[in-house]
C-alpha cells in the first residue's frame, strides 16, 4: 500500500510547463552527450572530415554556440525550482520535510555514484545530489541573498581561473593524474577506453573515469556554475509557489532578451575559442574562454527557459508532448546511457568513431522520439516511470501504487 506521502502527486500540484521544459532539456542533454558516447569528441580534424566532410565545421561551431552547456543549465534551474516546490509540498502535507528530503537526495546520490563509476563518465546525478544537500542547508536564505550569492558564484570561475593560473595550481586538484594512474594500460586514450571489450577492464576504466569526472568538474569550474543556477532556480521556485512566476511577462521577456543578446554575442566567441576543452594548461585564451562561457552558456540557457514558458501560453497543445518524457526524466536519462553504451562502446556494438556527426544527430533525434512515444504510452497506464517509482519507494520505505486504476486520457488536461 502507498502511504499518503508516497502517493502520486495530485494534478493540481503539478506544473505541466515544467515537465515539458524538463523534457526539452532531456533532448538537449542527449544531443550533447551523443558526441561523447560515440567518440566524436575524441576524433581529430582529419578523422572528422573523413566521416562528415567539411560540413562538420559548421555543426561543431553551432554545437558549441547553441547546445553545449545550455541544457545542463535548464536541468540545474529545474533542480532548484523542484527543490523549492518539493519542500513546500512536503511541508504542506505535514511530513517531516527535512528527513524525507535528505533520504530522497541520498538515494539520488547512490543512483548517481553507480551511474558515474560503472556506466557513464558524464553523469550529472552525483553533482546534483551533492549540491542538493547544500540547498537544504541554505533553504532559509532570503531572496536577496540567493540572488547575490548566485551572482558571485557566476563570477567565481573567472576569478578562480586567474588565481589558479597566477599560483600555478593544478585546476583538477590532482584528480587527472590519479585517474590516469588507475586506468588499464592504454586506456588513458579516451577512444581506447570506449572500445574496451573486456568487462573487467571496462569496470576498472569506468571507476578511473569517475575520478576523472570529478577532476573535470573542478577544471571547468562547474561546481560554482551549477550552484549559481540552482540558487536562481530556488528563487524562481519561490515565486512559482507564490503564484507569480509564470504570469510575469516583463520578467520573462527581459530574461529572454538579455540572455539571448548575451548568449548571441558571447556564444560565437566561445565557439571560436573551441570551448573550455579538457586538461588544457592555463593561458590567456583559456581565460577568455572562461569569460565567454560565463556570458554565453548560462544566460542563453536561462533565455531558453524563459522563451519556452512564453511559447507555452500559445503553443501548449504542441509543447505538451514533451511533458511525458519530462515526468520520466530519470528513467529516460539512464536509458540514454544504456543505449549509448550498447551502440557505441566495446562491450556493446563497438560503433564508436565510425559515425558521421550528421548520423549522430539523426540517431539522437530518433531515440528521443521513441522515448517521447514510450513515455506517453507508459504514463497512460502507470503513475511513474520505472526509476521514478523505485526512487519514490526507497525514499518513503513504502511501495507506492504504480498502475493507474483507469488509463489516463490520451491528451493531458492543460
Amino acid at each position: 500500500m502507498a502511504t499518503s506521502a508516497a502517493a502520486p502527486t495530485a494534478k493540481s500540484d503539478r506544473h505541466d510547463v515544467l515537465d515539458a521544459l524538463r523534457g526539452f532539456a532531456l533532448f538537449g542533454i542527449f544531443l550533447a552527450n551523443i558526441r561523447v558516447f560515440s567518440g566524436w569528441e575524441y576524433l581529430d580534424a582529419g578523422q572528422r572530415a573523413e566521416l562528415s566532410g567539411d560540413g562538420y565545421h559548421l555543426l561543431d561551431f553551432l554545437h558549441l554556440a547553441v547546445i553545449e552547456g545550455k541544457f545542463y543549465t535548464l536541468f540545474s534551474l529545474l533542480f532548484g525550482i523542484g527543490f523549492a516546490l518539493q519542500l513546500h509540498r512536503l511541508q504542506g502535507r505535514g511530513a517531516a520535510a527535512t528527513r524525507i528530503y535528505l533520504r530522497r537526495t541520498t538515494i539520488l546520490l547512490a543512483f548517481g555514484i553507480i551511474h558515474l563509476f560503472v556506466f557513464w563518465v558524464g553523469d550529472i546525478l552525483t553533482p546534483y545530489a551533492l549540491l542538493g544537500f547544500v540547498l537544504l542547508a541554505i533553504r532559509d536564505w532570503s531572496d536577496r541573498t540567493l540572488l547575490i550569492a548566485a551572482g558571485l558564484a557566476l563570477l567565481a570561475p573567472i576569478v578562480g581561473y586567474a588565481l589558479f593560473w597566477a599560483l600555478a595550481l593544478d585546476p583538477s586538484l590532482g584528480l587527472y593524474s590519479l585517474s590516469f594512474a588507475m586506468m588499464p594500460p592504454g586506456a588513458e586514450d579516451p577512444m581506447v577506453r570506449l572500445l574496451l571489450g573486456d568487462w573487467g577492464e571496462r569496470l576498472q576504466a569506468a571507476v578511473a573515469a569517475g575520478v576523472l569526472r570529478f577532476g573535470h568538474l573542478f577544471d571547468t569550474w562547474r561546481w560554482p556554475k551549477l550552484f549559481a543556477i540552482m540558487l536562481l532556480g530556488m528563487w524562481a521556485g519561490r515565486r512559482l509557489v507564490a503564484g507569480r512566476l509564470l504570469g510575469e511577462t516583463r520578467l520573462l521577456v527581459g530574461i529572454l532578451v538579455l540572455g539571448g543578446i548575451s548568449g548571441g554575442v558571447a556564444g560565437p566567441i566561445l565557439a571560436s575559442l573551441d570551448g573550455l576543452g579538457f586538461n588544457r594548461p592555463h593561458s590567456l585564451q583559456g581565460l577568455f574562454a572562461v569569460i565567454a562561457y560565463t556570458f554565453a552558456v548560462i544566460p542563453l540557457g536561462l533565455a531558453y527557459a524563459a522563451g519556452f514558458v512564453l511559447l507555452w501560453r500559445s503553443m501548449s497543445g504542441i509543447l505538451a508532448i514533451l511533458a511525458a518524457p519530462g515526468r520520466m526524466a530519470l528513467t529516460n536519462y539512464l536509458a540514454q546511457t544504456v543505449i549509448g553504451l550498447g551502440v557505441f562502446y566495446g562491450v556493446g556494438l563497438g560503433q564508436a568513431g565510425l559515425w558521421s556527426v550528421q548520423m549522430l544527430l539523426g540517431f539522437a533525434c530518433a531515440v528521443y522520439a521513441v522515448q517521447v512515444i514510450f513515455s506517453i504510452l507508459w504514463l497512460r497506464h502507470f503513475h511513474y516511470g520505472p526509476m521514478e517509482w523505485a526512487w519514490r519507494a526507497l525514499t518513503y520505505g513504502a511501495v507506492p501504487r504504480i498502475r493507474r486504476l483507469e488509463p489516463a486520457p490520451e491528451k493531458p488536461e492543460l
